[in-house]
C-alpha cells in the first residue's frame, strides 16, 4: 500500500468515525415526530423533539407521554401540544375561550370536539389553578383534544421540548 493511499484510507476512516459519532449524538438527543392523520390538534405536520431540553415554558411546544385514564386515547401514547399555563397559573375554561391569568389565549373553541364526542358542554366550563409540577397544554385547531378535557399533565411525563419543522 502506498503512502498516499494509506493517508486517504486514514482520512476516510476518520471522517466515517466522526460522522458516526455525530449521528449517534444526534439520535440520542433528538427524535423526529410525525403525528398521524388523526392528530389534527396542531397546524404543523413534522416536529423535532429535543429529549435533553425539558425547560418548558408557556408558549413552548412540549412532547409528553399521555398517562390519563381516558376513553378516547390509550395511556402511553406520545402527544405534542402547546403549553398554555404552568404551575401556579389560573386557568378559566369555557367552550368559546381559554383564559390564563385573566388573559385570553388565542386557540380554537371546544364546540367541535364537544359535539363530535357527544360530551356534556357544562362539564367543560371551569376555573382551576395549575398545580405544582404540572402543565396545562392545548392544541391550536378545532380538533384538539387537550388539557381542557382531561386536565393538566405531570411534568414527569415530559419527553422533551418540541420544535415545528413543517
Amino acid at each position: 500500500m502506498t503512502n498516499s493511499l494509506l493517508k486517504r484510507s486514514l482520512i476516510v476512516a476518520t471522517l466515517l468515525g466522526v460522522s458516526s459519532l455525530l449521528m449517534l449524538s444526534f439520535i440520542q438527543r433528538f427524535t423526529i415526530s410525525i403525528p398521524n392523520i388523526q392528530s389534527q390538534c396542531l397546524e404543523t405536520t413534522m416536529f423535532i423533539v429535543d429529549k435533553h431540553d425539558k425547560d418548558i415554558q408557556p408558549g413552548d411546544l412540549v412532547a409528553f407521554t399521555f398517562n390519563k385514564d381516558d376513553p378516547h386515547f390509550d395511556k402511553g401514547m406520545s402527544f405534542i401540544k402547546i403549553v398554555a399555563a404552568k404551575s401556579g397559573d389560573s386557568v378559566s375554561v369555557s367552550q368559546d375561550e381559554l383564559k390564563v391569568n385573566g388573559q385570553k389565549v388565542g386557540i380554537a373553541g371546544m364546540r367541535h370536539v364537544v359535539n363530535f364526542l357527544e360530551l356534556n358542554p357544562s362539564d367543560y366550563e371551569y376555573d382551576v389553578v395549575v398545580e405544582e409540577n404540572e402543565l396545562f397544554v392545548v392544541g391550536e385547531t378545532i380538533y384538539s383534544y387537550d388539557s381542557r378535557y382531561w386536565g393538566a399533565i405531570d411534568t414527569s411525563t415530559i419527553l422533551g421540548k418540541a420544535y415545528a419543522i413543517f
